[in-house]
Formats: C-alpha cells, sequence, structure tokens
C-alpha cells in the first residue's frame, strides 16, 4: 500500500518546478491587483476635481498632449500604451479633456529608417504663432490682415475640396463625405509633453512661437489629377520633334521649364508690436524607455511588480488633473533640467537634444509641479 502511494507522488524535481510556476503567477497575479489598486487610488483622487462644480459660462479645462517617437525607437508605440495604461486612466477620472497628438516622422538614408526630430517643436510653434496673428488681426486699423485672413481660409477650403475630388473621384457635395471637426477651444489648451525628447521640442516650440516671425505664407492651390494630366499631355506634345523649336543656329532648342510661382508671403511682421502673448501652461510626464539588455533585469522585474511605474506616472498626471500644482518657473534652468536624468538611458547613448529658451519666455513661462 505505501509502496503504491509512494508511487503516485511527485518527483522533487517536478514539485519544485510546479511549486516555482504556482509561486510566480500567483506573485503576478498579486502585484497585479496590488498596481490596479494604486492606480485606483489616483483615479479616485482625481475625482474630486471631477465632481467639482462649473459655471454655466465656463469652459472645462482641456489640455493638448504631444508624444514623440521616443529615444531608440522608430514609431510611437511603446509610448502610446505608456500613455494609456499610467495617464489617460487618471485625466478619465478627472474628466480633464485632451486632444492628443502622436508625432511619428521618419526618413531612410542609406536604407536604414530613423526617426525624425522636430515635428512637436514646429507643431507647437505654430500653434502660438497663430495666437499671435489672431490677436493683430483684431486690433484696430488691421483691415489688411483680415482680409488675408479670410482669402487664407478660402484658399483652405478650396484645397480640402481638390483633396477630396482626387481621393475619391468625385466633388464633396456629390458624395455624403463626413466633414466633421470639432469647435476650436476657445481657450488656451495647456501642453503635456510625455518623454524628455517630446519636452524638448515644446519648450523649443514654444520660444519660437512666443519670439519668432510671424510672416505666413499662402498655400498654393491643390492641382487637381485632371489638370496633372492635361499638363503631362501639354508637355509631351511640346517635347516632340514635329512642334520642337529651332533657334537661329538650326539646333532644337529644349522646351522652357514651367515657370514656379514663388510662395505669396502675408507680412504680418510689419504690424506686430512685439506685446507679450500668453503662454499655455507646461507639464512634463516622465518616461523612461528602458532598452537593451542591460536593462532586462529591471524590465523583468517591473513586469512582475510594476507598482513603482504606476506611483510615479500615475501622481504625474495627477499633478495635472490638479490646476493648482500650476506655478510659475523658478528660471530657465529648472526648464532646461526637466527630466534630464532619462538621457543617462542605454537608449540616448549618442544622441542628444538642447533645449533653446529666450529668457524672457521661461521667465513668463508656468509649468506643473510633477517632479516633486
Amino acid at each position: 500500500m505505501l509502496a503504491a502511494l509512494r508511487k503516485k507522488l511527485p518527483s522533487r524535481n517536478t514539485a519544485l518546478f510546479w511549486g516555482s510556476v504556482f509561486g510566480v503567477v500567483g506573485f503576478y497575479k498579486y502585484n497585479s491587483k496590488e498596481s490596479q489598486k494604486r492606480l485606483e487610488h489616483y483615479c479616485k483622487q482625481a475625482e474630486t476635481v471631477a465632481n467639482e462644480p462649473i459655471g454655466a459660462l465656463d469652459t472645462p479645462r482641456k489640455v493638448h498632449v504631444y508624444i514623440a517617437t521616443p529615444m531608440g525607437e522608430l514609431g510611437t508605440r511603446k509610448a502610446r500604451l505608456h500613455w494609456e495604461k499610467y495617464i489617460l486612466p487618471v485625466f478619465v477620472a478627472g474628466a480633464l479633456d485632451y486632444e492628443l497628438t502622436l508625432v511619428n516622422d521618419t526618413e531612410t538614408i542609406n536604407d536604414v529608417e530613423k526617426a525624425v526630430r522636430g515635428g512637436v517643436h514646429s507643431r507647437v510653434a505654430e500653434e502660438i504663432k497663430e495666437q499671435r496673428r489672431k490677436a493683430l488681426e483684431l486690433e484696430e486699423g488691421n483691415e489688411e490682415l483680415k482680409l488675408w485672413r479670410q482669402a487664407i481660409v478660402e484658399r483652405k477650403k478650396d484645397n480640402e475640396a481638390r483633396d477630396t475630388l482626387n481621393r475619391i473621384g468625385r466633388a464633396p457635395g456629390e458624395v455624403n463625405v463626413s466633414s466633421w471637426k470639432p469647435e476650436p477651444y476657445p481657450g488656451v489648451m495647456d501642453v503635456v509633453a510625455v518623454g524628455r525628447e517630446t519636452w524638448v521640442e515644446v519648450i523649443n516650440g514654444l520660444s519660437e512661437g512666443a519670439t519668432g516671425s510671424l510672416n505666413y505664407s499662402v498655400p498654393p492651390l491643390v492641382p487637381l489629377d485632371s489638370e496633372v494630366r492635361a499638363q503631362q499631355e501639354e508637355d509631351r506634345v511640346i517635347a516632340t520633334p514635329d512642334a520642337a523649336v529651332i533657334d537661329t543656329a538650326g539646333t532644337v532648342a529644349p522646351p522652357a521649364p514651367p515657370a514656379v510661382l514663388a510662395p505669396q508671403v502675408v507680412d504680418y511682421d510689419r504690424f506686430d508690436s512685439k506685446r507679450g502673448v500668453e503662454l499655455p501652461g507646461a507639464a512634463f510626464i516622465s518616461h523612461y524607455n528602458r532598452t537593451g539588455w542591460g536593462s532586462l533585469p529591471l524590465r523583468v522585474w517591473h513586469f512582475f511588480h510594476d507598482q513603482e511605474n504606476v506611483d510615479l506616472y500615475a501622481r504625474q498626471a495627477l499633478q495635472v488633473v490638479f490646476e493648482s500644482a500650476r506655478r510659475p518657473a523658478r528660471d530657465a534652468q529648472e526648464v532646461i533640467d526637466m527630466g534630464k536624468d532619462e538621457e543617462a538611458l542605454p537608449a540616448w547613448e549618442g544622441e542628444s537634444v538642447d533645449v533653446v529658451v529666450d529668457p524672457a519666455v521661461a521667465a513668463s513661462l508656468k509649468i506643473y509641479d510633477t517632479q516633486a
């Protein structure tokens, strides 16, 4: 009897193996629940803001979240997952409206694909410049700028219609095409940068937008596909020997290249009084993108024990929900050093980005105290 029972018992190695498996799975499940509890803790704190009453004429807060391609990556997938896992739940709990912009620009050089920096910079700078342009248009005596604005709006509408015609082969009125766009936010949206590389571009964009030139090039008219084909056919006819132009020496003269019109530039700088512009508040949320074999043990640890990441990132997101956490920057150096410790990660090896901020912009900039 004892011999038969002893045969059914697993061996020591088998018992150790299954014991380890159940122990690891149990540890993972336990810490997943604990991480979720920590996230719910921050969400409950954010709900106190959502439950605050607002006036009938007050505009709910809205922020513009920018995410650039993290160092060492060719896309924003990791950064987007980071946003969805740690930051978005807190924003939703706090009823904080947001606009998300993912900038994923790449180029291929010698069959090697690389990320292109500067997309966030240019977008932020253009938003600030547009605010300055619209402020100039409202000033008395600047009727010329108002007329230019109307012309630019009409040109953009024409280009949208032409793009639709090129894409679907019909004019927008001939087919049920949804062209709904959200109403522009009436105030100034604060800016949230996820990751050090995004923060640098946001600050550089704010500085350029507040101090750079306001001159605006009128967008050229988008050519219709039918117009392009007609022009190609015309060029082909001109290039045939029967229609070739014979010069005085008796040789065939090459056809003249098509004329390229210089872009029409609206001179806003002529009306700019260099008055200060209301800059949006800037918030930095960390993203430690750990890559390489050297960081593998820490990545494995965080896979099983994610509470540290939840505490770090969700707490920073909560500071953005709390508008009271916004304060004036102490000096330009504080703005420059924000998130600089991320540059010590392996993904940053051989890479560098510099913050170039005007002292006057840094003195007027308000930031969220997310690193306290």
